[in-house]
């Protein structure tokens, strides 16, 4: 007789494991039952088993000829009869117990949060907070960081800056100047100070609002926001290609945001 709702076919197939304590394997069985329904009681059962079948095959073969290994002997046969039925026994409970985690979801709920706890350990420095969206940076974001141009907000430097032995030094100097953190200023405040259009009627994304971004095609509120958090994290993006890898910009929108915004006064995608 069927005990739960999934019929006898799914309770038959989900008592495969009573075939280990038939086979001398109780504590087999035991820990297997005992995790699959999170229930300590099944676990240290399967543990209590495992070790008297341990210490009884120690004692067999540490005193073959001494009663005691007779006593070992039937101590184990009797452990091995009793973890049989005793798998008959607990079936029904068993299988309503499994019944009960898998129609609550209780396997999917554990396993989202082992997901999230795993995504929050591997990128625990990257995780930053945005307007009620906690944004989670990607492999995207690494690569970036790994070979981006520390020259904040432009480009790196043509090699025609240094060739035929010619060197610019105001260049030089201007590049000291924005590497040198003493002197770094939030991207908010120099907003008051830089275009956020360009002469070209281009958004410039390393200075706009907020609003600005939300203008730019696919740019919804939540990747305006992280984009904010990234220029603040990253001192700026070096290349709109960099602002649509990092905010997730869907391709489709990708052309027409090259054509609307820059990174810097003249036009550098």
């Amino acid at each position: 007789m069927s005990v739960t709702r999934r019929g006898l076919i799914w309770e038959i197939f989900n008592s495969w494991w009573i075939i280990l304590s038939c086979m001398g394997l109780s504590f087999a069985s035991f820990i297997y039952i005992g995790t699959k329904t999170r229930t300590t009681k099944w676990k240290v059962t399967g543990v209590l088993y495992l070790l008297i079948g341990i210490i009884s095959i120690f004692i067999i073969a540490s005193y073959p000829d001494n009663n005691i290994s007779n006593v070992a002997v039937l101590v184990w046969i009797v452990s091995l009869l009793v973890g049989a039925i005793q798998s008959f026994l607990v079936r029904r409970e068993y299988l309503v117990r499994r019944d009960y985690i898998l129609t609550n979801g209780i396997e999917d709920k554990d396993l989202e949060e082992m997901r999230e706890n795993v995504r929050r350990h591997y990128k625990g420095k990257d995780y930053i907070k945005g307007s009620g969206n906690d944004t989670h940076l990607d492999s995207t974001y690494h690569s970036n960081m790994e070979y981006r141009d520390y020259d904040t907000i432009s480009s790196k430097p043509s090699d025609s800056t240094f060739e035929d032995g010619n060197y610019d030094e105001s260049i030089v100097k201007g590049n000291e100047e924005i590497l040198d953190n003493s002197k770094y200023v939030s991207y908010s405040k120099k907003n008051e100070q830089y275009k956020d259009i360009d002469d070209k009627g281009k958004i410039n994304i390393n200075f706009c609002s907020i609003q600005e971004l939300l203008s730019l095609p696919g740019v919804n509120e939540q990747i305006a926001n992280r984009a904010i958090s990234l220029r603040e994290m990253l001192g700026g993006f070096n290349s709109v290609q960099e602002f649509i890898d990092m905010v997730h910009i869907e391709s489709q929108y990708s052309n027409q945001i090259r054509e609307m915004a820059t990174v810097r006064d003249h036009d550098i995608v």
